[in-house]
């Protein structure tokens, strides 16, 4: 659906609605229409429930990164400061390290940020070994709770990744980490942190942080959100989802996420440098898509060159059930999608191409 001012909306958004009617046909009959909000000055695109609220994944690091950089302006720490000066030595004992790094004093808030800390992944495990809280345990055990502790405690089983600063390797240990600096830099909760310096200044008025070990219900099913889904296992009133914490524990309609695109390019959560720092492409997560500081550029042309040569190339996050929060700055656009399922990556990624089509005319 067009919305506002349909006479400057580009050619193409006609094909684009059909394409997601074809989508929705096609998928599993449990799966709900996929959700999809463009939005421009000159006019904005719907499709699906676009008003129901969504669990981000980790596109929900956007907020983090954020919020970590809004303590380093604040003068709390700097980006090269080392963890055993912001954390106390309960969070840092056991973690995995090779032979003669000392996580304490060799990684910093900055390695954290940009993946390259050499902590292993808690969630998604790596040489085939396991922990408490990971893709596969959360699936098997939905009913377990994880504190911010239980994450930390679940890493310290893995080996290393490397030393700090050699190599990216995606982690969500090291968004624990930042998630607990935040805390103890500032004194205050993680999810209150969240609401009075993220959700309220940017204007997200129905964003929420349920699955916080800290303020999760005993009982989920009256949580109204859209569903998500691990493979065929739905997780949407699965205490298991606690294991997100600060890594992407956040619930919002796609428009609370524009608005947050909105006041971040704005300069209204961080100043234009700070911006640039987390922004700026610095790894390769996978072909096509190169990782900042807590942020995502999406290069397009490698994912079908030549056809996709000369695209806008987008800012944001991607989340596990083929979520995408981006910014297209040039264009002064925002794209929001959640299409559900982990499964459904590669969907989203074909609507999100069309659109940057749309977007780059």
């Amino acid at each position: 659906m067009i919305t506002e001012s349909a006479a400057v909306a580009p050619r193409g958004t006609d094909k684009l609605q059909r394409a997601l009617e074809r989508l929705t046909r096609r998928r599993a009959p449990r799966l709900p229409a996929p959700q999809v909000l463009v939005h421009t000055p000159g006019w904005s695109f719907e499709h699906g429930p676009i008003e129901r609220p969504f669990h981000a994944a980790s596109s929900g690091k956007l907020l983090t990164a954020t919020l970590v950089a809004q303590l380093v302006e604040a003068g709390a720490f700097t980006f090269a400061t080392p963890l055993g000066e912001v954390l106390p030595a309960a969070d840092l004992a056991g973690l995995p390290a090779v032979s003669g790094v000392d996580p304490a004093a060799d990684i910093t808030v900055e390695h954290l940020l940009t993946q390259t800390s050499g902590l292993p992944d808690y969630f998604e495990t790596r040489r085939g070994r396991d922990t408490v809280a990971s893709v596969r345990s959360a699936v098997e055990h939905p009913e377990r709770r994880f504190t911010p502790t239980d994450l930390l405690d679940a890493a310290k089983t893995l080996p290393p990744e490397g030393r700090p600063g050699e190599r990216f390797v995606y982690s969500d240990t090291n968004w624990v980490l930042l998630g607990r600096i935040a805390e103890e830099a500032s004194g205050r909760p993680f999810a209150e942190l969240l609401r009075s310096r993220i959700f309220e200044p940017a204007g997200m008025e129905r964003a929420s942080t349920p699955y916080d070990a800290t303020l999760i219900a005993d009982d989920l099913t009256g949580l109204d959100i859209e569903p998500f889904w691990i493979g065929k296992h739905e997780l949407t009133h699965a205490h298991a989802v606690s294991l997100d914490w600060a890594g992407g524990n956040i619930v919002a309609p796609p428009h609370d996420w524009v608005r947050y695109l909105k006041a971040l390019h704005e300069g209204a959560l961080v100043t234009p440098s700070t911006l640039a720092y987390l922004q700026r492409p610095r790894h390769r997560f996978r072909p096509g898509i190169r990782y900042g500081a807590g942020s995502m550029t999406l290069r397009f042309g490698e994912f079908m060159p030549p056809l996709m040569r000369g695209l806008p190339q987008p800012v944001g996050h991607l989340g596990f059930w083929a979520t995408h929060v981006f910014a297209y700055p040039e264009q002064g656009a925002s794209v929001v999608l959640n299409f559900h399922s982990n499964r459904a990556m590669q969907q989203s990624f074909m609507i999100h191409m069309q659109i940057a089509r749309l977007l780059g005319r």
